[in-house]
């Protein structure tokens, strides 16, 4: 066995060997995500749709009074796209002609990626969406990941469907709308992707990778059965009307991929997350060797007995609701779609902060699906942070990272929120199934900033602020767990092997 006389000779070493054997390792795909496996996918790089992948329908008559004849000679593969094209040409009873196209496999939980050019005018239906082959409608659910208006090409929409029966049939649905530069997203003249993402206790749905909408188990059944995937081009019928005078002819949907991920895992000391514990996860703990101090955390209570508070102005801004302020809380009640100001006494200056933590009880069962705080500076410019998963009960934390910039890009954000003059706080509420006998009641402890340095540091598995032996530890604990990426060897490194329990014995924090 080879003794290393010094720490920093043996991070050197191990550095160096580490670095040589990834220099020729292949890393994943340009299509993985971190925490994610893609499963299946298709790039339609051929001349023809792959018939062993999909079921290209042939179907006179179809649900929601739909206008269209579904043929398989309405789509077609070339240069990277499938293409479904809708005509005004009649045949049997039908007036258009369309496509649809299902995957032949299910799968259960996943996420699912779709990246297409829409349809536009009157009476197209474009649609992306999830249906069990084997299931009643609507017991096993159906997912919507994108459906659109063709007379709107600024707005497009998620909807999940629910029942025991079809006379029980219930939904929950959401739109999404964009602006770039100011100007209005079109759907219509540009790709654009569409995607969900679904686990157990919740779906979670994406334009463009902006997340826009979240459903969870608390307010509906998630689906726990297989599901294939639907790419179709309705027209007419009950969701956006039929085609009139203004509707242009022919129209197509393009399509770039479909990608299905199942969720990784988690293996302890898989920094990089691709599902295995190796050299490019060593690579990082030592690179970051003796990095970052455990973080000394000051926290002081800003808003505590709600004094600073002013509810002037506050009750125009809800739908049905109240805000009232007692002696050391703040409680929030509003029925329906509640939305609401909070003005402060005085600007808050917040500089210097990393935090804004606010403890919560949630005092009904009838809970919002979906909660935003809004911050708002002195000069009206907002940012908005999204909560999903409160739950009934006391002492619950929401954390606001006023360091996270990336929050100004959430929808309904203005980017360049002023810290140093906060002025007050937006409460938004929403149920989403649309009931008005809910109600969101929300009472607010109080509302800290915390300060404090935050180290972010990819090698500190254990989170403790600092880069030490106790995460080499956990690296080659779990040495070779898991499968490694497509495409790459598994290492073995010749210097793990002199690594004992006698070299780790040298291995010490620096003071």
């Amino acid at each position: 066995m080879t003794t290393f006389k010094s720490t920093k000779g043996l991070i050197a070493v191990l550095t160096c060997t580490a670095s040589a054997f990834m220099a020729g390792s292949v890393r994943g795909d340009a299509t993985d995500l971190p925490g994610w496996d893609l499963v299946w996918n298709d790039e339609f790089d051929g001349t023809s749709l792959n018939t062993s992948d999909w079921e290209a329908l042939n179907r006179q008559d179809s649900y929601n009074n739909e206008k269209q004849y579904y043929l398989d000679d309405q789509i077609s593969v070339a240069n990277g796209l499938m293409t479904i094209t809708a005509t005004n040409q009649p045949i049997a009873n039908k007036q258009y002609r369309s496509g649809l196209i299902r995957t032949w496999d299910e799968y259960t939980y996943g996420r699912w990626e779709v990246r297409a050019n829409l349809p536009t005018t009157q009476g197209m239906w474009p649609a992306i969406w999830l249906l069990p082959r084997y299931e009643d409608w609507p017991v096993g659910g159906e997912i919507d990941i994108m459906e659109n208006r063709g007379s709107n090409p600024y707005v497009v929409s998620s909807a999940f469907h629910y029942g025991e029966s079809v006379s029980a049939h219930q939904y929950v649905w959401n739109e999404y709308s964009a602006t770039e530069g100011g100007v209005p997203v079109n759907f219509h003249d540009s790709f654009h992707t569409y995607a969900v993402e679904w686990e157990e206790s919740v779906m979670r749905f994406y334009v463009d990778d902006n997340l826009y909408w979240v459903v969870n188990s608390s307010r509906v059944p998630v689906p726990d059965g297989p599901m294939s995937l639907i790419i179709n081009l309705a027209i007419g019928g009950d969701f956006g009307g039929d085609p009139d005078g203004s509707t242009v002819w022919p129209q197509t949907m393009e399509v770039d991929y479909v990608r299905y991920w199942q969720k990784r895992t988690a293996i302890p000391g898989d920094i990089t997350g691709d599902g295995f514990v190796g050299l490019d996860d060593l690579d990082i703990v030592l690179n970051e060797w003796n990095q970052g101090t455990p973080p000394a955390v000051v926290t002081s209570v800003v808003l505590s007995d709600f004094n600073n508070v002013s509810l002037n102005g506050t009750y125009n801004n809800w739908s049905v609701g109240t805000i009232t302020s007692g002696s050391d809380d703040l409680r929030v009640q509003a029925g329906d779609f509640g939305g609401g100001w909070i003005n402060l006494g005085e600007p808050l200056d917040a500089t210097g902060q990393t935090t804004l933590e606010v403890a919560l009880d949630v005092n009904s069962g009838n809970v919002a699906d979906e909660f935003n705080v809004v911050l708002i500076d002195a000069d009206g410019t907002e940012r908005v942070y999204h909560f999903t998963d409160l739950l009934v009960g006391d002492d619950q934390i929401l954390s606001l990272d006023l360091d996270d910039w990336s929050q100004d890009n959430v929808a309904g954000s203005i980017a360049g929120l002023d810290i140093s003059s906060l002025v007050s706080f937006h409460l938004q509420g929403t149920f989403t199934n649309n009931d008005p006998g809910l109600w969101m009641d929300l009472t607010f402890d109080n509302i800290a900033l915390t300060g404090g340095t935050t180290y972010i540091l990819e090698g500190d598995i254990n989170e403790d602020g600092f880069v030490g032996l106790d995460d080499l530890d956990i690296i080659l604990n779990h040495w070779n767990e898991g499968t490694p990426p497509s495409g790459s060897a598994i290492p073995e490194p010749g210097t793990l092997a002199v690594i004992g329990l006698g070299s780790l014995a040298m291995l010490r924090r620096r003071a």
